[in-house]
């Protein structure tokens, strides 16, 4: 079944050597069997400017422009967020933007953050939140990353109620309990390929949350793909459902040139 990853992570690593040159990215699209992409770069995590780490991504991978995309990074501490959102919605290989509030140690209630998911609105580009980008393997080890606040969170989805938001590498368990009327938030979005799902967690998910508003990215090739494709597959969801997860939502959510 042809999927869709949502969440690739590619370049040089600061931490660990993870094989993301072009040769590897297309040696995992065909491994995977991914239709599209859409990748961050370490350049535009880390860069103090995330802008340019972008144009060095975009750079650096432009022989995959037909299948790979890209988000822009934005700190929404930095001066004048909304002239990097609005630099982002010019680049057509842009899906997107993440905020990283996990590195950057921003308030995801902070009017900063607010102004800046609601210009992203405002460009037509969707929104992904990470609630973590590293495991206790590195973590606190190598980076000082903040754990996601669930209050925060909320108050964000509901002071930008238009605005498309997908959270991404929260906990399954994160997610389910929070305390929230997913029908009130027609336009949030989850991606569970990085919150550690079992079987279990895809059979339950329909207890809580509409299948069809899930996405799932991996976070490839820093971590091991086929683990949430595997559950996904042995879930009791149906095949309509898979296909949502796998594909169709984030053809629909993201995007796409």
């Amino acid at each position: 079944m042809p999927a869709v990853d949502t969440c690739l992570f590619v370049g040089a690593c600061p931490f660990r050597d993870a094989p993301s040159a072009p040769s590897d990215l297309l040696a995992l699209r065909k491994a995977a069997g991914l239709s599209q992409g859409a990748a961050t770069g370490y350049s535009s995590i880390f860069y103090h400017d995330p802008s340019e780490g972008l144009k060095k991504d975009l750079d650096n991978f432009l022989e995959l422009a037909d299948w790979l995309s890209f988000y822009a990074v934005v700190n929404p501490d930095f001066p004048n967020p909304e002239k990097h959102v609005q630099a982002a919605a010019l680049e057509r290989r842009v899906v997107g933007l993440r905020l990283i509030p996990c590195l950057h140690h921003v308030n995801l209630s902070a009017s900063a953050t607010v102004r800046t998911v609601r210009a992203a609105a405002e460009a037509g580009l969707p929104v992904t939140i990470t609630a973590r980008l590293f495991d206790g393997r590195i973590a606190p080890r190598c980076v000082q990353q903040a754990e996601p606040n669930m209050q925060h969170l909320v108050a964000l989805l509901n002071a930008v109620p238009e605005a498309t938001i997908v959270l991404s590498m929260f906990f399954f368990a994160e997610l389910a309990a929070m305390k929230v009327d997913w029908d009130e938030l027609p336009n949030v979005f989850i991606d569970l390929g990085c919150s550690k799902p079992t079987v279990r967690s895809f059979d339950t998910l329909p207890d809580w949350f509409t299948p069809e508003r899930v996405l799932l990215g991996t976070g490839a090739p820093f971590y091991y793909w086929k683990g949430s494709r595997l559950a996904l597959e042995a879930s009791q969801l149906t095949s309509d459902q898979k296909q949502a997860i796998l594909k169709t939502t984030a053809e629909e959510v993201l995007r796409w040139d």
